[in-house]
């Protein structure tokens, strides 16, 4: 992903009270000195209220359909200035779906090939600049990643056989 974001505050959300233990054990032992005030937060993504200055958002490590309620709920509070980052680990065709019709609009996307896994990753802004985000992806198959991911796509999905999985096989055997 291109473009830098300077961090004046970090919110860590989590509706787990074993992950937000865990999550204050890691910052105690490793930041001992950041340039940004660093909270945590017991709830849900959808409950968090956010500050009204420009801001960017990272959501990530969870299915697309948790994501996209998160997205709905923050959406009242998002201005075009402000960013959404979003990795989804499940349910990403349905995320995409659901973006495509919606006021969100893609600045980037990537693929990201970590420990076995690929995770795709889109830059988002709401009712900003940027373009329709598609159902299937597009530039991410062509750059960093992406082919290696393509391949894997066409590998996993050639034995599916629900419409929505084998048009997606057919989009991606026609890029």
């Amino acid at each position: 992903m291109t473009g830098k974001v300077t961090l004046r505050e970090l919110h860590l959300v989590d509706p787990s009270s074993k992950v937000i233990r865990d999550l204050k054990k890691t910052i105690d032992s490793y930041i001992t000195k950041a340039a940004f005030s660093i909270s945590i937060h017991e709830k849900r993504g959808q409950d968090v209220v956010l500050n009204t200055d420009s801001k960017t958002i990272y959501i990530a490590g969870m299915g697309g359909e948790e994501i996209k309620e998160i997205l709905q709920a923050l959406s009242i509070q998002l201005t075009a200035q402000d960013r959404v980052v979003i990795s989804p680990h499940r349910k990403i065709l349905e995320l995409r779906k659901y973006l495509h019709q919606s006021q969100f609009r893609l600045i980037e996307e990537e693929v990201l090939h970590e420990n076995g896994q690929y995770y795709q990753i889109l830059a988002l802004t709401y009712g900003g600049e940027g373009e329709v985000v598609t159902s299937y992806g597009s530039s991410m198959f062509f750059k960093g990643s992406g082919p290696a991911y393509k391949a894997h796509q066409l590998q996993h999905f050639k034995l599916h056989k629900d419409p929505e999985s084998e048009a997606y096989f057919a989009y991606l055997e026609g890029i």
